[in-house]
């Protein structure tokens, strides 16, 4: 077993990474340019894994190598400096929180997961003490290497299963007035406003799309921890990749609202939603309006479900998705 550790940021891709990504049904979040440009604008180095078994890429790991700082940078800082001799690994998906920060080409392979740990222990030294799992479903515990574990519970993932082949039979499991709401809703919004949902970088540009993200991001954004926003060069590739659709809402030329949709052939994620204030010429409850459209558009092109995210659990099982528990793992190294 040989485990590869790379900073996207100046380390060439890897030649058989993209055949990896694809071999493991892994959406566009992972694609290496795309981790090159969320690596730039990270807080913290962001460390990818790339395991192999007899020279074949198996399965990849990627982290966010978190040190204490005494005051809060805005970036991780330039590739190849100085690292930090103490933290923690925080294994995460970059850029995208309805998944993990860990998969693999075949089955779970906790051997590998093993070496990982060894490796990254040999690479960062003493100082780096323990390995947060974040996104941990119920049952993958066990898989996970390590003896003492804090656990801490964390938002739900809501999924939508799409059984059925007309928006109609969607309608029918809700609730009466939801239904009634979400219908007469549906129908005022597509009298007055231009909505469109359809390949990404036919819909959008990346210049507005930043800006609907960074609105959003400021609202939901911990105060504590103050995550930037995805930056334009993130934006620009992920529109531009041929694996994302959009959900767009205009008055006229105007952007009102945006949902970003990492796209699948079976279970497209919706990454990101943003708005105008209505204080500000948006409108009232296209966020609503927003499930109805991307549910249409699911069922329409044929896909199993729907990953709805994080947030909003509640809201997100008034429609009908399961919501699934996860958790974040500490694990010692």
């Amino acid at each position: 077993m040989k485990v590869e550790l790379l900073d996207p940021r100046h380390d060439p891709e890897p030649g058989d990474w993209e055949e990896l990504r694809r071999a493991a049904g892994q959406r566009v979040t992972w694609r290496y340019d795309l981790l090159r440009a969320y690596a730039w604008a990270a807080q913290a180095p962001v460390m990818l894994a790339v395991l192999r078994r007899e020279g074949r890429a198996a399965g990849a790991v990627a982290a966010s190598l978190r040190a204490p700082r005494l005051r809060r940078a805005r970036y991780a800082g330039p590739p190849g400096g100085s690292r930090a001799p103490a933290g923690v690994v925080d294994v995460h998906a970059p850029g995208n929180r309805s998944q993990k920060g860990w998969w693999w080409r075949d089955e779970h392979d906790p051997e590998l997961l093993a070496a990982y740990l060894r490796a990254v222990r040999r690479a960062l030294g003493p100082g780096w003490r323990s390995t947060v799992w974040r996104e941990v479903s119920a049952g993958e515990e066990a898989l996970l290497p390590g003896p003492l574990r804090l656990r801490l519970p964390t938002a739900p993932l809501a999924r939508l299963a799409l059984p059925w082949s007309r928006l109609d039979d969607w309608y029918a499991v809700l609730d009466p007035r939801r239904r009634d709401s979400l219908r007469r809703r549906a129908k005022t919004f597509a009298a007055e406003l231009s909505v469109r949902v359809g390949p990404a970088h036919d819909l959008v540009g990346a210049d507005e799309a930043a800006r609907l993200r960074a609105e959003n991001d400021l609202k939901h954004r911990s105060r504590l921890s103050p995550a930037p926003p995805l930056p334009l060069p993130y934006l620009e590739t992920l529109i531009g990749s041929g694996e994302s659709v959009a959900l767009t809402y205009r008055d006229g030329r105007r952007l009102l609202g945006l949902s970003l949709i990492l796209d699948h052939p079976g279970w497209p994620v919706c990454l990101s939603w943003g708005a105008v204030p209505p204080e500000q010429g948006g409108r009232k409850h296209l966020y609503f309006d927003g499930y109805v459209r991307m549910i249409e558009w699911a069922i329409g092109s044929g896909r199993r479900g729907l990953v709805l995210g994080k947030g909003q659990a509640e809201v997100k099982r008034d429609l009908g998705a399961e919501l699934r528990p996860s958790s974040a793992l500490a694990v010692p190294l």
